[in-house]
């Protein structure tokens, strides 16, 4: 095999130097530029060369097919006007920059990129770029493959996941509505009696404004009352895609505590929450955070009934560990059968007669878009707690 080629015709051609011809070596100028417009034309991805000053040297069929120009109508002009803004305005000065010190940015790199269309349009692509020196002169080769349907498929999984997230919050709130309806005819009820009662007042001779002022300010304060339980509700209905803003997980864990007030005063089950202070603020969709711990202390309450029992405790810890804030849920239940642990987060996986094994697992996927992590752990004392972990810095 050292001496021929791999079909046994014989030694391979030779140059007039006595060494090995090169792929492409011992073809004409004609021949080679054949050659080289074939494998342009056949490549799939767009291919673009430009010289050092940025202007368009050649321009395949995928190229033109991309960015709706013709090679005749491209040819000569200055690849930024296939950019959009920012690179549009910069191109000229990153290439300058690479000239003079040498310095990639992205040349020898594959990264993702926007391009611009004849028409306008703009559209996400992956954008490779290499260099090529040759007798003195220097050409950049662009190889750009189009994202666009990637990114229709990435943002079509995006949506269905809000939508995964915001029918999993509506079965919740389904499960709490008891509790709910509960929650809201209370203040309701109030009202309406400190308005008789305000009447009442207000009929009888030489009335006393002070006893119509406690009565108005009692209204009021139930008024309010209902007010912010109507407005949690509509927070937590409302669908739409992740709002990331900084939060205190005090308040987020507070305000989502009165969803169980009616569970708690009609049982002997405790939530036991103590605010911790000096805590850093955290980047998260406060709406799908409460949406994790609802889950977490309903699944909790219904483990501690499952068993048989009418007590119980949850309680709702916050640490800091390291560059992350761990919130747990714990509960004085049965606790995960050992069988069940390695299924707990998988899609419809559940041991309720009437689940439908999504909730843990709507769950942990909240927390990955948020950067962190869910997990379960066996307490030594028994029950089950699960660890939500969000990073301190922002993620998205």
């Amino acid at each position: 095999m050292s001496g021929g080629d791999s079909t046994g015709r014989g030694p391979a051609p030779a140059t007039g130097c006595g060494e090995a011809a090169a792929p492409g070596e011992g073809l004409g100028n004609a021949r080679r530029a054949d050659f080289l417009d074939t494998l342009m034309d056949a490549a799939v991805d767009a291919i673009i060369i430009i010289d050092h000053r940025g202007r368009i040297e050649r321009f395949n069929l995928s190229a033109q097919r991309l960015f709706g120009y013709t090679e005749q109508e491209i040819l000569g002009r200055n690849v930024r006007d296939l950019m959009p803004e920012p690179n549009r305005g910069r191109h000229d000065s990153y290439l300058e920059n690479y000239l003079r010190t040498g310095q990639p940015a992205i040349i020898g790199k594959g990264r993702r990129e926007q391009g611009m269309r004849k028409n306008g349009e703009i559209f996400p692509m992956w954008l490779s770029v290499g260099e090529s020196r040759r007798g003195g002169k220097v050409n950049f080769v662009g190889i750009i493959h189009d994202l666009t349907h990637r990114v229709e498929a990435e943002n079509k999984m995006r949506r269905l996941e809000q939508q995964l997230f915001h029918a999993d919050r509506l079965v919740t709130l389904g499960e709490l509505t008891a509790g709910i309806a509960h929650e809201i005819n209370q203040p309701l009820t109030a009202i309406a009696a400190y308005a008789d009662a305000g009447r009442q007042i207000a009929g009888k001779p030489g009335a006393v404004g002070d006893d119509l002022m406690d009565v108005c300010a009692r209204i009021g304060e139930q008024s309010r009352r209902a007010a912010a339980v109507v407005t949690r509700l509509r927070k937590l209905v409302r669908g739409g895609g992740v709002s990331k803003s900084r939060h205190d997980i005090n308040d987020i864990v507070r305000n989502m505590l009165p969803l169980f007030e009616h569970e708690v005063n009609s049982s002997d089950i405790r939530i036991e929450f103590e605010a911790v202070d000096g805590l850093p603020e955290i980047y998260v969709d406060e709406i799908q955070i409460q949406q994790v711990l609802v889950n977490l202390v309903k699944n909790s309450m219904d483990a501690i009934r499952d068993d048989g029992r009418s007590e119980g405790r949850i309680r709702i810890v916050v640490v800091r560990r390291e560059e992350n804030l761990a919130i747990s849920v714990s509960d004085d239940g049965p606790g995960v059968p050992v069988e069940q642990e390695t299924h707990l987060f998988e899609p419809f996986f559940t041991s309720k007669p009437k689940g439908v094994g999504l909730g843990l697992s709507i769950c942990k996927s909240i927390a990955a878009v948020h950067g962190g992590r869910l997990v379960h752990e066996r307490p030594e004392s028994g029950g089950a707690r699960f660890i939500l972990s969000l990073p301190l810095a922002a993620i998205g």
